[in-house]
């Protein structure tokens, strides 16, 4: 089983390592597209101012002799004269989570965005500078607003293929104007006259943060930053839902129809096979047959490769040393008996008292000695039952 876990764990890291290398990949390639969008805005934006001073600087100079600027005359962005595409008229690009908070910034960030549907804002640049309207759609993606009324209205061209016969190629559509470029206005009482007027409030900070975990919201409050001023929150009119006969009841949602039960298993063991796949190399809870099945060919591997079974082609001499072994084994270690202890002491003191006078041990000394230890492991073996063996 270690086996078969760890070939999972590889698995596991392989797959990571890719969808890593897969992400790291697409991230590199969403911002050489969000670059070159970026790099085609501006070089629109700049023909555009371009064609205008030049257009301007024509009519001046030429008066009547002007020539006329409407003809369905496309440029070399294939947009017509004061018409822009839809994409930029919309801010449909995809931007990255420091932009968003750039552009909200002045609103509490993108987390908390302190701003609503329903706020009175003011344009602060553009074309509409100083306008004030009501926020009628938020968009979160690119933090960008539309405003109620004409404000925001430009002129688009229009992709072919939403072309209708005998409708223009040029319409006029609201475009999406970003959170930066407006501020909230709010009436606020002058301290000094008690009389309430409408001031831009520049920067807001969200107070209060509260999570509600049964419905998933998040509510808060806004303040100016400084005045420690709340600023109440637009009223929204509650939005009526529509009932249809193939929806369903809240009884019916609500009525408890399974009821787990620990002695039989929730589904069919079929169904398990097919939610997920039997032989996944992801897969860590086998069946414990398996399991038998794989322990048991990895324990013989294991005897195989320990040579258990090259015992059948042992050598004499290998049989003769192993039998050996286990000879010495059983017999255990040899105990020396009173007598025994007793003529090895005569000797070790013969042998003494011949080196103090200088003279060498007699040969017969040695011989009882070593006949002693052969006495000794005769005697050992048989007591044990044991035979010696001979050459």
């Amino acid at each position: 089983m270690d086996k078969i876990l760890s070939r999972v764990r590889m698995a596991e890291r392989q797959v990571a390592r890719r969808a890593k290398r897969q992400k790291a990949l697409a991230h590199h390639r969403d911002i050489r597209k969000a670059r070159g969008e970026i790099l085609n805005m501006t070089r629109q934006a700049g023909a555009e101012l371009g064609a205008a001073i030049k257009a301007r600087h024509e009519d001046l100079e030429l008066g009547p002799l002007a020539p006329n600027r409407n003809a369905s005359k496309l440029d070399k962005f294939e947009n017509y004269w004061g018409a822009i595409s839809v994409d930029r008229a919309l801010l449909q690009r995809d931007i990255t989570d420091a932009q968003r908070d750039a552009r909200a910034a002045w609103a509490g960030g993108s987390r908390y965005l302190c701003v609503a549907v329903g706020d009175r804002v003011v344009v602060t640049e553009g074309h509409y500078k100083g306008q004030i309207s009501k926020v009628t759609r938020i968009n979160k993606q690119t933090m960008a607003v539309e405003l109620e009324g004409n404000i925001g209205v430009t002129n688009a061209k229009i992709p072919n293929f939403l072309i209708q016969d005998g409708e223009p190629h040029v319409q006029q559509i609201k475009e999406a104007i970003p959170l930066s470029s407006v501020r909230l206005v709010h009436p606020l009482t002058d301290p000094a006259t008690g009389a309430a007027r409408d001031v831009i409030i520049r920067e807001l900070t969200p107070v209060g943060i509260t999570h509600d975990r049964p419905t998933r919201k998040v509510f808060f409050s806004r303040v100016v930053p400084g005045l420690n001023v709340r600023i109440p929150w637009p009223k929204q009119q509650p939005r009526e839902r529509e009932a249809h006969a193939g929806d369903t009841l809240r009884l019916d949602v609500e009525e408890r129809t399974f009821v787990p039960t620990l002695l039989r298993p929730p589904m069919p063991e079929a169904v398990l096979d097919e939610l997920r796949n039997r032989y996944s190399k992801f897969r860590t809870r086998h069946t414990p047959e398996y399991v038998a099945t794989v322990e048991a060919r990895e324990a013989e591997k294991k005897a195989r490769r320990k040579g258990a079974r090259a015992d059948e082609m042992l050598l004499p001499v290998q049989e003769y040393n192993r039998k050996m072994r286990e000879l010495r084994r059983e017999r255990g270690r040899p105990e020396l008996s009173d007598d025994m202890l007793e003529k090895i002491g005569e000797v070790i003191v013969r042998n003494r008292l011949a080196r103090s006078q200088g003279a060498a041990p007699a040969e017969a000394d040695v011989d009882k000695v070593q006949k002693a230890v052969e006495e000794l492991s005769l005697g050992g073996a048989q007591g044990t039952g044991g035979e010696q063996p001979r050459a």
